[in-house]
């Protein structure tokens, strides 16, 4: 069989998609470069501490590839590391939903998976620490203070639970839970806090058994 010509046009056309392809991998590679810079930076210096210019020097790219990728520059970038550093606790929340059938094991479950995480330097550094300060009060609207409050209303509703005015408890528990993490973030010691706060955690969720 005698193989057919290629055409210069499906030639071109084949280059011109490869050219995109290329374009589009470059571009995904550079902003993965850039989150992870800012992930260590952030995590060594804070948020105040990291200049534009320390991270584009670190990252060995002109000023222009950050805001290309980042139109809020340092506070967009910022946003991407927290989203980044931030799914290893939806993660774990994902997995006890899915294996968790208790309602109150699986707030329990979810107290033991944010005071783990708050033990990680990296996760302390960045979600306790400087994201409360750069993005202040979001943490109450998150989708983990709407979780602890559904999961809440179902333990009331099978009778785990005391039922208690439900917007006031979940605000309490939840609150309870992020000053606990605070408190593994800066502790000397945070592996002993950890332990310490998740037993004061459990005590709490005891006192509103039936």
């Amino acid at each position: 069989m005698v193989a057919k010509p290629v055409s210069s046009t499906a030639s071109a056309d084949a280059a011109d998609e490869g050219t995109k392809i290329s374009r589009k991998e470059q571009a995904a590679n550079t902003r993965a470069k850039l989150v992870d810079v800012g992930r260590r930076m952030f995590t060594e210096h804070g948020y105040d501490g990291t200049s534009v210019s320390a991270i584009l020097a670190e990252a060995n790219m002109a000023k222009g590839a950050l805001y290309h990728h980042f139109p809020e520059g340092k506070r967009g970038l910022f946003r991407a590391v927290v989203d980044v550093v931030d799914e290893q606790l939806h993660d774990g929340f994902e997995h006890i939903l899915a294996t968790v059938q208790s309602p109150r094991e699986r707030i329990l479950a979810g107290f033991t998976i944010l005071l783990d995480l708050a033990v990680d330097r990296e996760f302390a550094r960045i979600i306790l620490v400087e994201a409360s300060v750069v993005f202040p009060g979001e943490w109450v609207e998150g989708g983990e203070y709407h979780l602890l409050r559904a999961t809440l209303a179902e333990a009331m509703e099978v009778g785990e639970l005391r039922p208690l005015p439900l917007d006031a408890t979940s605000t309490v528990l939840y609150g309870a839970a992020r000053r606990a993490a605070d408190h593994v973030a800066v502790a000397p010691k945070p592996k002993a806090a950890a332990r310490d706060n998740l037993v004061a955690l459990s005590a709490v969720l005891d006192g509103l058994k039936p």
